[in-house]
């Protein structure tokens, strides 16, 4: 499957500010999933786990607004220096015998494949780019999913 995107792009204005916006698109519908699935949810432990995956989302959105606002410097550097910046996030799902009579273990494995897929897409941008500094954007960004996997399994890995 091949995915191209094109955003128009005037002379004035910074091209990051189309990729954030992007990534702030992606990451609001993660999160109204979530939150959606949390309304509808009936066990306890689902919720609670949907919510916390629901508020992680709004801490990424509330964060690239202000790298819209700020730039990336900051995120880059961070990058840079994170001890897991080379890590891949695991896609093993969680228990899949379960997956069909455990409503926990079927959240758990929702929400991994959504942000394996959000991780392989902003990867896939950032190989793709053609400005050094957006594909360090969406590095950046794929970093953030592969944290939200390891939030995944830590949330997960106990039931």
């Amino acid at each position: 499957m091949s995915v191209t995107v094109l955003l128009p792009m005037s002379a004035d204005k910074n091209p990051l500010d189309e990729m954030i916006g992007l990534a702030i698109t992606i990451t609001t519908s993660s999160e109204r999933y979530y939150r959606k699935a949390a309304d509808k949810a009936e066990m306890p432990e689902v919720i609670a786990l949907l919510s916390v995956l629901a508020d992680s989302e709004s801490e990424l959105i509330t964060q690239l607004h202000h790298m819209n606002l700020s730039g990336i410097v900051d995120e880059l550097d961070e990058l840079e220096n994170a001890e897991d910046r080379d890590e891949v996030p695991i896609d093993i799902p969680f228990d899949p015998s379960r997956e069909g009579t455990d409503p926990r273990i079927f959240v758990c494995n929702n929400a991994l494949k959504k942000e394996i897929k959000g991780y392989t897409f902003f990867l896939t941008l950032a190989a793709r780019a053609k400005s050094t500094l957006v594909s360090r954007l969406f590095e950046y960004l794929a970093h953030l999913k592969m944290l939200q996997v390891k939030r995944i399994r830590k949330i997960c890995g106990s039931f």
